[in-house]
């Protein structure tokens, strides 16, 4: 029986932030909740599945916009 391999895109937790729209504590807390995948691989270096942080921020914007999510949009903190 063939065994399928599923590569992750990972990403540190500046960018995961950048690709979810909120800050860096933000993403480790999901993280330490188990809402998300992460990968220690040390105290201080955090991996992340790059198209997991993605999709959830899709669903986010797709609540807010059904105005089911308070909040302010995904990606305010970004610089204009």
């Amino acid at each position: 029986m063939a065994i399928k391999f599923h590569p992750r895109r990972v990403c540190g937790t500046t960018e995961a932030a950048g690709l979810y729209g909120c800050t860096g504590s933000h993403i480790r807390g999901m993280a330490v909740r188990g809402e998300i995948w992460t990968k220690a691989l040390g105290p201080r270096a955090w991996l992340y599945d790059a198209d997991e942080i993605a999709r959830l921020a899709s669903e986010r914007e797709k609540l807010r916009q059904a105005g089911k999510l308070r909040g302010r949009r995904p990606g305010h903190l970004r610089s204009a």
